[in-house]
Parts: C-alpha cells; structure tokens; sequence
C-alpha cells in the first residue's frame, strides 16, 4: 500500500510536543486527521491535515476521528503534580473510542521503563496505559522511546553555542536518545502496512547509551569547540526546593521534576531488544547524526 493510499487519526497531538510528529506525517503523504479542541487554529497551522473538533476526553469524537482509519497514533497529556490518573484517564476514553470506531491499530507513544512502576507520574501512568491497552482487545502497538534529542538537545541551541548544556544532573548518569522525527518514518514504513499490529511494547531507541560526560564530548565534537554541562550543584537542589509551590500552583514542573530526580538517580537507559535488533532494515537516527545536522541545519540557516 502506497503512502498516499492510508490513512492515519492523530490523537493527543494537537501541541507543542506533537508537531514535529505532524508534519513529519504530512511530509510521508499519509492521510492525516488530527483532533483537536480548537480546530480553526489547527487547520491554519496544518493546511495538509484534516482537522476534526473534538475532545480526546470524549469517546464520542475520538470514535469520529478514528472511523474508517488504517490506523490511530495517540499521545496522552501530562497530568500535574505527579499524579498519573489523568493521563490513564484520558487513554481510557481513548480506548473507548477505539473500539467504537472498529480501528484496526492504536500506536501508543510510551516511554523507556513503562513495564515497572517508579513512583513517577509520567511514567507509571504509561505502565497503566500499556496494561489497559494489553487488555482492551484492541490491536496495539507501543513505542517505548527515550529522551527526545530535539526535546532535550535543539531547545537548548542557544546555550550550546555558548558553551553550556543545561542539563544539572549526576554527570556519570547514562541515557538513551530517541529521535522524533524517526517515529512518522517508522510508523508510515513499517506500522501502517502491517497486516498483524505487534500487540505489544517495542523499545523505539537510537544505538548506544550515553553518560553526560560523553554527551559533553560528542556536542563538543559536532560544534568544534567546548561545551560543558551546567553543574549539579546549586541548580538541581533550587529546582526540588520549589517543588511544593510549583505543585501547588499545578505548574508543569510539577511532574518534570520528579522525573529530572529519577533521572538524577537512576538514568534513562534501554534494557532488551531494540527497534535495530527486531527491524535492522530500519535506520535510526544516532545521536552523532543529530548532533551534526544540529549545527549543519543552522548553518544554512544563517547562510540562506
């Protein structure tokens, strides 16, 4: 099945995180209905998409959205102050919609670590989603990634080009990096046609874990000149000293920070088979690659 002949429902994508998502999508020539509460504004930014009114917290236009799809691709929100029941909330209407709708593959945006609970909220609520999802009946698929380079790195280009990786974290910690832009390709490639979704978690991760010491070296390498981590020390301890009030006034931080704390204790690696080991036909994105074309990318850009 060409590209242009199947069709995709996008749910939960509608902000900042999922637009890198939506137009890699529009890129493939895909079909593309995006839901969303505020569909004026979506079809403007989006003119290739078909954009559907409607709330995910409402089964009724997830059903809409999802009728007749090959396939759905849905990210849940984040829920405040460490609390996952409303992002598990919001997957249980999605859920409901789905199978309202008959759709034949739910693709799951999910996270590294998803198979145990942490005391997380953006994490444990992924484990829940991934337990409601094993027994809804639907047909699924969940791509477990790591941390986002363009979340992580590209939001950060102005620091890096003086030197500084805002990143105040135990330097020996090791991570595993996902590219965003790598997820559309896979799903269009390998997903949409699939005749049999996997019907289970698939770790969605580029080659290699990294300390930050190594992220210190590969960035520096890419820019050609030093950058160095910001220091753990006082910026990390400031942070979890405004936890309460940022919970309290249901900043976003509120369930950032307990992940940072976890990261600071533990990392954020990949155990198990990856993407590479169960598709080696499927090329992703190193954060070698990444780094190059980040300052590549803005090279051109300043030329242009």
């Amino acid at each position: 099945m060409n590209a242009n002949e199947m069709t995709l429902a996008a749910v939960g994508c509608s902000g900042h995180v999922g637009e890198i998502f939506v137009k890699e999508f529009l890129k493939s020539g895909i079909k593309l209905r995006i839901l969303a509460r505020n569909s004026d504004a979506l079809s403007e930014r989006y003119p290739g998409a078909t954009v559907i009114k409607g709330s995910m917290l409402n089964p009724d236009d997830v059903a809409r959205v999802m009728e007749g799809a090959d396939a759905a691709f849905v990210m849940t929100p984040m829920g405040m102050r460490n609390d996952p029941h409303p992002e598990v909330e919001a997957a249980r209407s999605v859920v409901t919609g789905a199978k309202r709708s008959k759709l034949k593959h739910l693709i799951y945006t999910s996270v590294l670590g998803a198979d145990h609970l942490t005391g997380v909220g953006i994490l444990d609520a992924k484990y829940e989603i991934e337990r409601l999802l094993a027994s809804s009946g639907i047909p699924w698929t969940a791509l477990r990634c790591g941390s986002y380079m363009e979340d992580v790195f590209d939001v950060r280009l102005a620091l890096l080009n003086q030197g500084k990786f805002f990143f105040p974290l135990n330097k020996d910690r090791r991570f595993t990096y996902t590219s965003q832009m790598d997820v559309p390709r896979f799903v269009v490639e390998h997903l949409l046609p699939a005749e049999q979704p996997m019907n289970k978690p698939l770790n969605f991760v580029a080659p290699g874990t990294f300390s930050l010491r190594d992220i210190e070296r590969l960035l520096s390498e890419a820019k050609g000149s030093p950058i160095r981590t910001v220091n753990k020390f006082p910026t990390y301890y400031l942070y979890m000293s405004a936890l309460p009030l940022l919970s309290l006034r249901r900043h976003r931080f509120s369930s950032i920070l307990p992940l940072l704390k976890y990261f600071d204790r533990c990392g954020y690696a990949d155990h198990g088979k990856t993407v590479q080991d169960l598709f080696p036909q499927f090329q992703m994105t190193t954060v070698q690659e990444h780094f190059r074309r980040l300052w590549s990318h803005n090279e051109n850009k300043a030329g242009s």
